[in-house]
Parts: structure tokens; sequence; C-alpha cells
């Protein structure tokens, strides 16, 4: 078969074929844990994505305990974004930013489920959805940073078919490593060419031109960004 006319390859494919080439990330990357599809997170896709959040990569542990399997990313304790199981009776944010990824995000959309799934089934129903930039689980306990080569790959074969059939009409872009991401691929490298660091006020055009957002991400040890943080998420609550 001539390639020019090769099916593209899967998620697991990819990942597949990167992690052959580099036994040194024996252990590290996962690259058949893909808990975006363990968890269904395309069942919770709207029909209609007005906002695009662009996170970074999925959590490597269930408590304590990495995980290995498709069926611990369901545990109650995995706190996957779209983990529906997710136990959240003893984990609402008290503070702000002081959840995981999801609680924190569900707070400043202003969305106040009781439960992981009511928020889920709001934030889809305001025409939300979020994806990652590496979708395979990379146990940064083990590694901290994420390569760059792999962010590159996952960004080019993974991430950018995705989102042009999304077709959002705003992305989010929350933190450096999807920012590292989105820098790879047309056409959201050139509209961010004139941003510096994730943290510092991006170019006046970037979101009434190109329709981008950029925020520090919305964890705990970003805290000192409280106001930047809230600021973007106001902007984002008005377009809905």
């Amino acid at each position: 078969m001539d390639a020019r006319s090769s099916p593209p390859l899967s998620a697991a494919e990819v990942y597949l074929r990167y992690a052959a080439g580099r036994p040194q990330l024996r252990g590290v990357i996962l690259p058949g844990l893909l808990p975006h599809m363990a968890c269904g997170a395309a069942y919770r896709r709207p029909g209609r994505v007005k906002v695009l959040f662009v996170a970074e990569s999925p959590p490597w542990a269930a408590g304590r305990q990495e995980v290995l399997r498709p069926r611990d990313c369901k545990r109650p304790d995995y706190p996957y974004f779209w983990n529906d199981r997710y136990d959240t009776r003893h984990r609402r944010a008290m503070a702000p930013l002081s959840g995981g990824l999801a609680e924190n995000l569900f707070w400043l959309l202003g969305l106040d489920g009781e439960s992981r799934r009511e928020n889920l089934e709001l934030f889809a129903r305001e025409g939300f959805f979020l994806v990652d930039t590496v979708k395979c689980v990379f146990r940064k306990n083990r590694k901290p940073a994420i390569p760059a080569d792999l962010i590159r790959v996952s960004v080019r074969e993974v991430l950018a078919p995705e989102v042009a059939a999304l077709a959002p009409e705003y992305v989010v872009v929350l933190g450096n490593t999807a920012l590292a991401g989105l820098r790879e691929i047309e056409p959201y490298a050139s509209a961010l060419a004139g941003v510096g660091k994730i943290t510092e006020t991006p170019p006046e055009d970037l979101f009434e031109e190109h329709r981008l957002l950029c925020v520090p991400y919305p964890g705990g040890h970003n805290r000192r960004y409280l106001d930047r943080i809230e600021s973007v998420f106001a902007a984002i609550r008005d377009l809905v």
C-alpha cells in the first residue's frame, strides 16, 4: 500500500512506536494505558464544542498506587478528569486551587454539582470539553519532566487531528506542557509566536483574533497567580 494512503495510526500505536525506540523510558511511559478511552471521554463530547481545554497528561497514580491497567482508571481514588467514579465527598476544594484539576476547573467555572459525574454532565452541557497534550500515562514520579520529543509526537500525530475534528470555537491552554504542544501545530503556532511564559500577560489579539486563552495550570503550586487565573475563567464564563 502506498504510504500516502495508509490510515492514520491510533493513539496507542503512536505511543507504542515511540516507546519502542526509547528503552530508557521503560516503566516510565505506559503507551497502552489511555485513561481517556478507559473512562469514555468521547461519550461526553458535546455536539458543539464552545471551549476546548488542553491539559497536560493523565495522573500516574490512584491514591498512592501507580495505575497499571485500564480498570485502574475507574477506581474511586483515581483523580483523572474524566473518571466519573472518582469519590469527591472528601476531596472538595475547600480553598481556591486546593483540589485536583477537575475540582479546580469546576470551581473556577462555577459548576457546583453534588458529584464528579454531575459536574461532568454540567461541563458538557455548557459546551466544554477537555483533552490532554499527552494521552498515555507518563509516570512523573519516576521522571518529572515529559520529554519534548514525546510532546511533539503526541501533538502532531494524536492531538492535532483530534482538535481539528472537535472544531472548538475557543481553545484554553492550561499550563506549560499544553503551551509547548500547541506551539508545534498550526494555526496555533503562529498565533502563539508572541507569547512568552504561560505566566506572562499574552498579546491582546490572542483572544479576540485567534480565540486562544493561555493560563497557568490551575493547581495549588500556582496559587500566586490566582488573580490572573480567575480573570481568564471569568472571560470563559462570559462565552457561554
